[in-house]
């Protein structure tokens, strides 16, 4: 067991049985965890080829954010993005009012045109 977690057989005798022990153990979780790792990758990958399959059928369904599927690693860049939509949101309103304004101006000046006439 000791050879198949990479161990040197000279470094075995070394060792006390229970460093032995908790060399496997440490292989043992690790390996675990990796395999946990690349489980959790191969779901997030068919979560993703579902989403944008549905986009072909389904009118409602929308593209999911990278942080929609692994939030806990994109903390940063779900801040910064969300920063950036509200920023152009209110770009956005602004030059609608802008717009809003002008044509609202020009209604009245018109208004004001047709009763000097």
């Amino acid at each position: 067991m000791f050879l198949d977690i990479g161990g040197n057989p000279f470094d075995f005798w070394e060792y006390t049985p229970l460093e032995v022990l908790g060399l496997i153990e440490s292989f043992n979780r690790v390996y675990i965890q990796k395999k946990k790792e690349k489980i959790i990758e191969s779901y997030r990958l068919s979560q993703m080829i579902a989403n944008h399959v549905s986009l072909l059928i389904s009118n409602e369904a929308r593209v999911l954010d990278v942080w929609e599927y692994a939030p806990e690693l994109f903390n940063e860049e779900k801040a910064q993005v969300e920063e950036q939509r509200r920023q152009q949101q209110v770009l956005q309103h602004k030059e609608q009012m802008r717009a809003f304004a002008e044509r609202f101006n020009r209604m009245r000046k018109e208004e004001n045109y047709e009763h000097d006439s």
